[in-house]
């Protein structure tokens, strides 16, 4: 129901998400400490709560998702109609494993409650590493709920060649881990 939610069980998975994943979006989001003026991706958006705290962070920026989920592309796409219209958002169907954004294009990259669903973490990771320019910023956050991080995910995080600036923060909402490429590097 949450991994790729399709039919009525996504809708309704859809729908709690949305009354639930606004903490952890915010602190998620406060972690990116975004310039108005970023180009900023999410991975696995669901019903697109964090899409909207993020054009409203960037409010000179632009925003791009990506979420596998036919569903989760209809709830997104209804939360942020305006940005949509008006070029701001970008909602791509895929995955962490394969986005459409070129080389070093963006300042930072979230990813709310998926990281540990993906199949293949280090490809998600590789990815993720390719598309963020030099000193761009990776946020990965886990509820409770959702199982919590993968184990070793400071070691995986590193073993890719981020530089881990805060690892593991616990709030009220669940688990942040905040790094960055590091600047003198060229994506992988």
């Amino acid at each position: 129901m949450f991994v790729h939610p399709r039919g009525t069980a996504g809708h309704a998975a859809a729908r709690l998400m949305a009354r639930t994943g606004t903490g952890l979006a915010n602190d998620a989001i406060k972690l990116l400490d975004l310039d108005p003026h970023a180009n900023v991706l999410e991975i696995g958006f669901g019903p697109g709560v964090a899409l909207q705290r993020l054009l409203e962070a960037v409010p000179d920026g632009h925003v791009a998702g990506v979420d596998p989920s036919a569903v989760m592309h209809q709830h997104a796409r209804e939360r942020n109609t305006a940005a949509v219209k008006e070029g701001r958002l970008e909602l791509h169907r895929s995955t962490a494993a394969d986005l459409p954004v070129s080389v070093g294009t963006m300042d930072a990259v979230l990813a709310i409650d998926n990281l540990h669903f993906w199949p293949s973490i280090p490809a998600g990771l590789s990815e993720i590493r390719r598309v963020l320019r030099p000193g761009g910023i990776f946020v990965c956050a886990f509820s409770p709920p959702s199982g919590g991080p993968p184990p070793h995910l400071a070691a995986l995080l590193a073993s890719q060649g981020y530089e881990t600036t805060t690892a593991g923060i616990k709030t009220r909402q669940g688990r942040l881990f905040q790094v960055r490429v590091p600047r003198a590097s060229t994506a992988a």
